[in-house]
């Protein structure tokens, strides 16, 4: 039988007493809802709302964040607050692409979304500092690991410089108390979310600041914030490896595989070898840029997470047996570095390593988990040092007895990282999906993965334990 929550009753910020938190309430500013602009569309309304640069300084200087809401079509009972992850994705441009994947969902609630501070829409940070950042390092010795500290710390300046005081103020726990200021600016006593991608650390961020304040928290393809960086990195490589097994199964059975009829893996892994004892030319658009193992295993993830893409990575891997790596890279440009303003976000969310001894362990831990992609994930955290200060949100548990049973949702690669959160708090349930596709419910609209989200977001019911969706075709 399906587990069912009961709903809290829906009432104005000031109607009922809260349940008391360790964190004080936000206040309850009234929003004035006005068209949104050109580029959105017409049933959107927009209003903005002042929060502080720094929660701790309250009557401090303030930003403004950009707020839109679909309006519910049938009688509305309540609000569900979406966030698209990123970190830092515009969520007034997310919702506005993806709106028909909220039909079901509006016709008992409104959905609302912003824009975060410092994200991707440039309102607060100056895209022309922030779009660009570090570059992927692989250093092999402290020489090397020095050298990349360095370069790091250059790249992330002129971000960090063109608005210092925000650029501090950008992890997830104070995003959080963004999200709380923003239900209580819509009069609703306790919190509905649905996180997408990295939308997960700020519901986790949120659950653990406000847990008597979450009402409903549905979970879509999102990262472990919930335990130590060793073991969410575990997980992640632990989803990688297990689409990698999938891609050799299509080869072996596809024609559409160039490398049919031969070990897929092992041709792989003598590819990886080769470029890193030589790394390989590209294409001629890449001019003298050679690739060595890491960056076909950074490239090589975006190929090997979507099954439209495994016969272009098959046949990469069939030219770079032969000395040529252009199949990785067409267009020539590289391994893309990381935009510093979401550094800003995940490095101060914990997801980084603090010297050169821990970089090193945690590389040596990823090649006894994952063969064929060890390395790229601690290539990644190593831009949050040394610029990063300390980790102002790290990963920590959920206090399970003060929240709701919360809904996940995960495809077969992120299926663990999810039930790592979900599983804290007693009566959750996890849908897995049987597929490779991110982010079920608003990027490709799975029809099951709607049906139980929106089941859950509106009158609380969860689906039985052990629920799975069906892979839909790619």
């Amino acid at each position: 039988m399906p587990l069912v929550m009961t709903l809290g009753a829906y009432a104005p910020a000031g109607a009922a007493s809260l349940s008391s938190t360790s964190s004080t309430a936000a206040p309850a500013p009234s929003l004035t809802w006005s068209a949104c602009g050109a580029d959105v569309p017409a049933e959107l309304r927009c209003a903005q709302l002042a929060v502080p640069v720094d929660w701790k300084d309250p009557g401090g200087k303030t930003i403004s964040l950009t707020l839109a809401r679909a309006s519910a079509t049938g009688e509305a009972a309540g609000t569900v607050l979406f966030s698209p992850g990123g970190p830092g994705a515009a969520g007034v441009q997310a919702l506005s692409r993806s709106l028909p994947r909220f039909a079901g969902l509006r016709t008992r609630m409104n959905v609302v979304t912003w824009n975060p501070r410092g994200g991707q829409s440039g309102e607060h940070l100056p895209l022309a500092s922030c779009a660009t950042g570090p570059a992927f390092a692989t250093p092999e010795n402290r020489r090397e690991y020095d050298q990349a500290l360095k370069a790091n710390a250059a790249a992330v300046a002129a971000c960090r410089d063109a608005a210092p005081g925000l650029f501090g103020h950008m992890d997830s726990a104070t995003q959080a108390r963004d999200m709380d200021a923003i239900r209580a600016g819509l009069g609703e006593e306790k919190l509905s979310y649905l996180g997408n991608s990295y939308g997960g650390v700020l519901g986790a961020s949120y659950a653990r600041l406000f847990p008597q304040r979450v009402r409903a928290m549905a979970l879509d393809s999102v990262p472990d914030h919930v335990s130590p960086v060793a073991e969410s990195e575990r997980l992640q490589y632990k989803g990688l490896e297990e689409v990698f097994k999938r891609f050799v199964r299509w080869c072996a059975g596809s024609s559409d595989c160039a490398l049919r009829g031969t070990d897929a893996e092992t041709a792989w892994q003598d590819v990886v070898k080769r470029a890193e004892r030589h790394p390989l030319p590209g294409s001629a658009a890449a001019g003298e840029r050679r690739y060595d193992g890491d960056d076909l295993k950074a490239l090589a993830q975006g190929m090997i997470l979507r099954e439209a893409g495994w016969p272009a990575f098959a046949k990469a891997i069939a030219s770079a047996s032969k000395g040529d790596a252009s199949g990785f890279d067409p267009q020539g440009r590289g391994v893309p570095p990381q935009p510093s303003a979401l550094l800003a976000v995940t490095c101060a969310d914990g997801f980084r390593y603090d010297g050169y001894r821990a970089y090193r362990t945690a590389v040596r831990r990823s090649a006894k988990v994952s063969p064929n992609f060890s390395g790229v994930r601690e290539n990644a955290r190593l831009t949050c040092s040394p610029w990063a200060p300390e980790a102002a949100n790290p990963p920590a548990p959920l206090p399970a007895r003060a929240l709701p049973p919360l809904l996940g949702v995960g495809p077969v690669y992120e299926y663990s990282s999810v039930r790592a959160i979900t599983d804290q708090v007693p009566g959750s349930v996890t849908v897995r999906y049987d597929g490779i596709g991110h982010g079920l419910y608003v990027n490709h609209g799975d029809p099951c993965v709607t049906e139980h989200v929106d089941r859950y977001l509106i009158n609380g019911t969860l689906p039985a334990p052990g629920a799975t969706c069906p892979a839909r075709p790619a």
